[in-house]
C-alpha cells in the first residue's frame, strides 16, 4: 500500500464524508496500483447517475484539505505530497477557485500558514523552499495578493 493509500485509508476511518465521497476515496485505497484510476472513478459516478465529476465538487475539495493536514502532522509537505495532492485535485475534478468557491479559505490558509511557519522556522528559504511555496500557492489557486497576504502574516509574527 503506497503512502497516498494509507493516508486516503485513514481519512475514511476518521472522517464522516458523504457516501459518494468515501466511495471515490476507496477507488484510490483499492486500486493495486495505487494510482488514480479514473474508469473506476467514472464508473462510481454513473452507478449514482452522475455523468461528470464537476458535478460533485461541492463535497470533494475538502478530501484534498484533509489530506494535506494529516501530511503536515509529520512536518513540512513535501514535493512527492504536492504532486501527490495536484493529482488528487484532478481525480475529484477540483479546479482554480474551488477551494473558495465552497467557503475553505481559512482552512487553505491554515494549511498555508503552518507549512510557512515550518518553512521559515530556521531563518533560510532555499531554492528548492522557494519552489515549494510557488506549488503551494497554484495547488489551491491563490493569485499572487492572496499569496503574498499570507506570506506577510506569517513573516510578520
Amino acid at each position: 500500500m503506497t503512502d497516498l493509500q494509507k493516508t486516503m485509508s485513514q481519512l475514511l476511518e476518521t472522517k464522516n464524508y458523504p457516501d459518494l465521497t468515501k466511495d471515490l476515496i476507496r477507488v484510490i485505497v483499492d486500486d493495486i496500483d495505487g494510482r488514480f484510476n479514473t474508469i473506476a472513478r467514472d464508473a462510481v459516478l454513473h452507478a449514482r447517475g452522475i455523468r461528470r465529476i464537476s458535478d460533485i465538487k461541492e463535497y470533494t475539495p475538502q478530501v484534498v484539505l484533509d489530506y494535506a493536514n494529516i501530511c503536515l502532522e509529520d512536518g513540512l509537505l513535501t514535493d512527492a505530497e504536492i504532486k501527490q495532492m495536484t493529482l488528487l485535485k484532478l481525480f475529484l475534478g477540483i479546479q482554480e477557485g474551488d477551494f473558495y468557491r465552497n467557503h475553505l479559505q481559512k482552512e487553505v490558509k491554515a494549511i498555508l500558514t503552518k507549512q510557512l511557519e515550518l518553512l521559515y522556522a530556521d531563518g533560510i528559504i532555499t531554492k528548492d523552499e522557494a519552489l515549494l511555496q510557488s506549488d503551494m500557492q497554484g495547488l489551491f489557486g491563490l493569485n499572487y495578493a492572496e499569496y503574498e497576504e499570507i506570506v506577510n502574516s506569517v513573516a510578520n509574527k
